[in-house]
């Protein structure tokens, strides 16, 4: 009967397993590079019981996060310099003899225990995150690992990505250039402003182990930038802002520290007089605006096809005519409404840049709505939201919108009769275009 040290391992791998990384078609990108560490760092970091010294410092437990980003990169970010692949420990604790004491020996037992359940943890989770990342690519991408004898079996997690980042996705002008500019990713109004600061902070940190450097000025005049164009903050706040002194004006952390102040100020008013709907900023009624003027875009066009139609059956007929009259000024008075929308989209005192439409757009089938600046999951499927849904990883098993019905079993080869919308080109960030997945394709049609 397998020791409950070993029946760990076979719990860690079947938790791995249980959570699939986002499927790569065709030849990996460097962002699909980036999407499978981070997924596979997440988990490393959440696994519990390991009693390796390298795995925690004085504050932080990071799991196994060391397994999957190397040493190196993992002294950069905890300062821990003590990682060392460990062996397998004995079956039994060499350092008990027959002198040791009764009380003594059960401590030790159960310690050692302890070591030997953390390691086959470990051996359970890293063959999990293993077989993970090949699910997740096409074997050409990774056969050059294979060996002639034992294939994948002693292949690791950080084996496979350094693969990756050095043979298939590696980090040359064109894709320093992508992660420059997905530095810039503007603020989504559903991301709390505290977190957005920390991001820009994070990922401006983590962006120097890619050579890619981001100067301070710079990375206060987006921050500055967002804030206008965010709409979140009225003028009289702006002006004030404007009056802040020169040490405060060009310093990143002072220039959140001011903003925070407001939101923090706002959060707190908006808790205390019970509105959970007020604290939504102006982007939100904007959307819903734009959402309304297409359904009316919609209902205009049902009742001119219905006019058109009855108008082809029933030309002699006066009382038709005189039903296509009222239907007529039904459709002015419905034009006249959706213009005053528009308006009102078009001439907002902060409105943001991107959401205004251009000659480009109105080529588009989505002329009311701007170019999408999140990243989607190419290649990937969400049962409710379709085909490359919008999200790194977000695909059925992960929604966190899931619609009624929704199956977390959908995948892109077996849609069990989930959503099918395709992204149009609106709808698709800009420096996803040429990804293989969706450049030149077209959703399924079966």
């Amino acid at each position: 009967m397998p020791s409950t040290a070993k029946q760990a391992e076979t719990t860690a791998w079947e938790a791995v397993r249980a959570t699939p990384f986002t499927r790569v078609h065709g030849r990996p990108t460097r962002h699909d590079y980036e999407t499978l560490k981070e997924q596979a760092a997440t988990l490393a970091s959440q696994v519990e019981d390991i009693t390796y010294a390298w795995s925690r410092d004085m504050t932080d437990n990071y799991g196994l996060l060391a397994d999957i980003i190397g040493a190196d990169e993992y002294y950069d970010l905890t300062g821990i310099d003590t990682y060392a692949s460990p062996g397998e420990p004995a079956s039994y604790d060499p350092n008990i003899t027959n002198a040791t004491l009764t009380h003594e020996r059960k401590r030790r037992e159960e310690e050692w225990e302890l070591v030997r359940t953390a390691w086959f943890i470990r051996k359970g989770f890293l063959r999990g995150v293993a077989d993970n990342l090949r699910d997740a690519l096409d074997e050409q991408y990774y056969s050059q690992l294979k060996h002639r004898l034992t294939a994948y079996r002693n292949v690791t997690p950080f084996q496979i990505l350094e693969h990756l980042n050095e043979r298939w996705c590696p980090l040359d002008v064109q894709a320093k250039k992508v992660l420059k500019q997905q530095y810039y990713s503007k603020w989504d109004p559903d991301e709390h402003l505290t977190a957005f600061g920390k991001r820009l902070d994070d990922d401006q940190r983590a962006l120097i182990r890619s050579d890619v450097t981001i100067a301070d000025d710079d990375k206060l005049q987006f921050y500055l930038e967002e804030m206008y164009d965010s709409n979140r903050f009225d003028k009289q706040e702006m002006l004030t802002w404007e009056q802040q002194p020169v040490a405060t004006k060009t310093d990143f952390q002072l220039a959140r520290s001011y903003f925070e102040r407001l939101v923090k100020a706002t959060d707190t008013y908006e808790q205390n007089a019970g509105g959970g709907s007020a604290g939504r900023n102006r982007y939100d009624s904007a959307n819903n605006l734009a959402d309304v003027g297409t359904e009316l875009r919609e209902y205009i066009q049902q009742i001119a096809s219905a006019s058109a139609a009855n108008a082809t059956d029933t030309a002699n007929n006066i009382q038709t005519r005189e039903k296509l009259a009222l239907m007529e000024a039904e459709l002015k008075k419905l034009t006249a409404t959706l213009a005053a929308i528009t308006a009102k989209l078009g001439h907002d005192e902060n409105k943001n840049p991107n959401s205004s439409t251009n000659s480009d757009a109105a080529k588009d089938g989505n002329t009311r709505r701007p170019q999408m600046k999140k990243l989607r999951n190419m290649g990937g499927y969400c049962h409710s939201h379709g085909i490359h849904p919008v999200g790194a990883d977000h695909n059925s098993a992960n929604c966190n919108w899931q619609k009624p019905g929704h199956n977390t079993a959908a995948t892109w080869s077996n849609r069990l009769n989930g959503n099918t919308y395709w992204p149009l080109a609106r709808r698709v960030a800009i420096e996803q275009h040429d990804h293989p997945a969706w450049k030149d394709k077209a959703a399924p049609t079966s």
